[in-house]
């Protein structure tokens, strides 16, 4: 769980107010990076840093990179607790009315730290199936975009005791958690979704694709359907803030059906995967 923002600039200033011209706010003109930090060390840092310059050279939002990692150092050089997030805001900046963009555009850069509690994923989430079928586009798919409708509505199915969702695209293959990515084992094979039109390409789910091929184990991408999600002999929710969490239990509307995760061929060396990030950025 998170709270309110313990510290926050904007543009490099500390207040926690934005203009409402701002294309972000209207128009969703936009992208963000969500980064855990550890005893003030961002993990995977250079990893996010590298996606939210590609997300914004595919955007054309033209960012000041330089001014944006001394602003961040600025303010976890104030910070005093040990487990936060970061969070990175770019949006167009202030323009006029109308969708199109103007020439010169200066970014309006937020940077937010934000007070976390871990949730305890020892004992396996519960998830739920959600019915809202995420959008699908060649060009956004992948990207961490502004514009989160998509996972808002579908969060909003969610069961208040189900810890996360999980959701599909319009043709019914599985993409990804409402906040997380999707990584199972099907006949002893990695496998996770095909992000190339929907969903979110996660620093964290890419750091464990990485990890498993310098191990010499393939993670296969492609099209997940219902009854193939049935079959996983395990299912693991990844995202950059709470690391790893393995699916114990999912809930769909005519079905509910539990994993034994435990007994899983790959569950111990995830966790070891993700012990070893969290360890190591914490010295």
């Amino acid at each position: 769980m998170s709270g309110g923002p313990l510290q926050s600039l904007i543009n490099g200033q500390q207040t926690e107010h934005i203009s409402i011209r701002d294309r972000g706010i209207q128009y969703g003109d936009g992208c963000f990076e969500t980064i855990r930090v550890l005893s003030n060390k961002p993990i995977l840092w250079s990893a996010h840093l590298k996606r939210l310059e590609q997300t914004c050279k595919t955007l054309h939002l033209s960012v000041n990179f330089e001014l944006l990692q001394s602003e961040i150092s600025q303010l976890l050089q104030g910070n005093k607790t040990a487990d936060i997030i970061l969070k990175i805001t770019v949006t167009r900046g202030e323009g006029g009315r109308g969708y199109t963009p103007p020439d010169q555009a200066d970014c309006t850069r937020i940077i937010q730290l934000i007070d976390y509690v871990a949730p305890d994923t020892k004992y396996g989430a519960r998830v739920a199936v959600c019915q809202h079928r995420l959008s699908s586009n060649s060009l956004l798919g992948g990207i961490k975009h502004l514009n989160r409708l998509d996972q808002v509505l579908a969060s909003a199915q969610i069961p208040a005791d189900f810890d996360e969702g999980l959701c599909m695209d319009e043709q019914g293959a599985f993409i990804e958690g409402c906040r997380s990515n999707l990584l199972l084992t099907i006949d002893n094979q990695l496998v996770t979704p095909d992000l190339s039109k929907s969903g979110v390409e996660g620093v964290m789910l890419n750091h464990l694709i990485e990890e498993f091929r310098a191990q010499g184990t393939r993670v296969l991408r492609r099209k997940i359907s219902l009854n193939e999600l049935k079959t996983a002999s395990e299912i693991f929710l990844c995202n950059s803030v709470f690391g790893i969490w393995p699916i114990a239990e999912i809930k769909d509307e005519n079905d509910d059906w539990r994993i034994n995760w435990e007994a899983g061929s790959f569950a111990a060396v995830v966790l070891q995967m993700q012990n070893k990030l969290f360890r190591n950025n914490t010295r």
